[in-house]
């Protein structure tokens, strides 16, 4: 009679929990999602930049791609430098990526872009394990502006006499790089191509290519390359790098079938756009890998940053579902108005120390948690990431508490057989993946938690093995 009347209690206090609550959140372990690759960055223009600074360049390498020291990001987007004029002195500071085909009659020179390389193979030695190379913009000499940053008046800049030298000259770099131990899984000729941003002496390299044929003419010439390089079987194209979610959904619909046998992956960048589901559904259909390859925000020491993040993650995570979610660049250049950094830097001077935000550690609540192999299972909560590794039997929850005012939570875990828990946050309250103190019970299968507002906390479950 005793342990029934415990029992009885218990069952009122969860029922009198639940009433309370602002958030009442349930996970399926059989609504199951995309299985992740990996969370990711571009090298371009830290790498550049900081790969000359020897005093502070394996502290930024560890804070980036060591899983133990870092956020562990093992997806890594290599720029491959088309190289600007030499008498041009327009670009921003780290981007003016050296290219390795100077010249049309230069023979190539592999000892160029040292900088980046150094970062490419750091990445590699701390556990890095997914490899993309993809194009801003070709040499500025096979450009129609003589400007590796884009045409005049933002037109199209690759010109048509240069097609095959450009598929090549990419080519060249992945084979390359196959020989040095890279195997860049992935080749994108192109960055954006149809946003109308990349203009003669701009600040940094790129490529319009607004023309659907131009489109299909290049994947065709690269994807043949790779072909006849015998490359093809290791590395295959990706495509498109549109700015949005919705402009890439448009342009895929512009490349002829007979070219698609060439393109694995679907790559696209998050600024905008809504038609994430419509993305997914076109990328399954077509049998075509989907990434999530580039997003970024303007850097803050607020926790208002790492809130912004998390809502893009979210949103991406459960609507788009890629298999890989890629931030723009990890670290950047200190200067304010375009600093979009979770680590910030002077690429101007190795003996400034590296600034690590606030956003960093709410990334790092997702990277070091959520990781390669884990698969994305449904939560019928929209703040809340929800992940299974089947291997070691460990369930992570990411939830973001994104309202000025706290939260009660109540987490419905009834479909899994829970042994030990923890608790991590990123708050304003001076919490930085803070380990919290174990005072939570699971009672009925329910968690009852209050979420401090603007925080983002990460719950991760060892379930019982039998």
């Amino acid at each position: 009679m005793a342990g029934f009347k415990i029992r009885f209690l218990l069952t009122i206090s969860t029922l009198l929990s639940i009433v309370n609550a602002n958030k009442l959140v349930f996970i399926d372990p059989n609504d199951r999602w995309q299985v992740f690759e990996g969370w990711g960055t571009s090298l371009c223009w830290f790498a550049n930049a900081l790969g000359g600074f020897p005093d502070i360049r394996n502290q930024a390498a560890d804070l980036v791609f060591d899983i133990s020291k870092g956020l562990g990001l093992n997806v890594i987007r290599y720029n491959i430098g088309g190289g600007d004029d030499p008498s041009h002195h327009h670009m921003r500071i780290g981007g003016d990526v050296p290219g390795f085909l100077p010249c049309e009659n230069c023979d190539y020179d592999w000892t160029s872009d040292a900088n980046q390389r150094w970062f490419l193979f750091a990445a590699k030695d701390r556990g890095a394990d997914i490899f993309e190379a993809y194009s801003n913009s070709p040499p500025y000499w096979m450009t129609n502006s003589g400007c590796s940053a884009g045409g005049s008046n933002f037109a199209d800049n690759l010109n048509f006499t240069y097609y095959d030298a450009f598929a090549n000259y990419l080519t060249d770099v992945v084979e390359w790089y196959s020989l040095e131990g890279i195997t860049f899984r992935t080749l994108d000729p192109f960055n954006e191509p149809t946003l109308r941003a990349w203009n003669v002496n701009g600040s940094q390299e790129g490529c319009s290519f607004n023309d659907c044929s131009a489109m299909n003419t290049i994947i065709r010439k690269v994807g043949d390359s790779l072909y006849f390089k015998g490359l093809l079987g290791n590395t295959s194209v990706s495509f498109a790098d549109e700015n949005t979610i919705d402009q890439e959904f448009f342009t895929i619909s512009c490349i002829e079938n007979n070219v698609m046998s060439y393109v694995s992956q679907y790559n696209t960048h998050a600024y905008g756009g809504a038609l994430r589901g419509e993305l997914h559904d076109i990328s399954k259909l077509d049998g075509k890998r989907l990434w999530m390859s580039e997003s970024g925000f303007t850097a803050s020491e607020e926790m208002s940053a790492s809130i912004e993040l998390s809502k893009q993650i979210l949103n991406d995570m459960r609507n788009l579902k890629p298999v890989a979610w890629v931030y723009w660049q990890v670290i950047e250049h200190i200067q304010p108005g375009i600093d979009w950094g979770l680590i910030g830097a002077d690429f101007s001077n190795s003996s400034t120390s590296l600034d690590i935000r606030l956003a960093y550690y709410g990334f790092l609540q997702y990277t070091r948690f959520i990781r390669p192999g884990y698969q994305i299972i449904s939560s019928n909560d929209e703040d809340t990431l929800a992940a299974y590794d089947a291997i070691n039997k460990t369930l992570v929850l990411v939830c973001t508490n994104k309202n000025n005012i706290s939260e009660v939570w109540n987490i419905n875990v009834t479909m899994f057989d829970i042994g030990l828990f923890s608790a991590y946050r990123t708050s304003n309250n001076n919490e930085k993946l803070t380990l919290l103190p174990n005072t939570w019970f699971i009672i009925d299968g329910i968690i009852n938690y209050e979420s401090p507002a603007n925080s983002i906390t990460t719950w991760v479950f060892n379930l019982k093995l039998h």
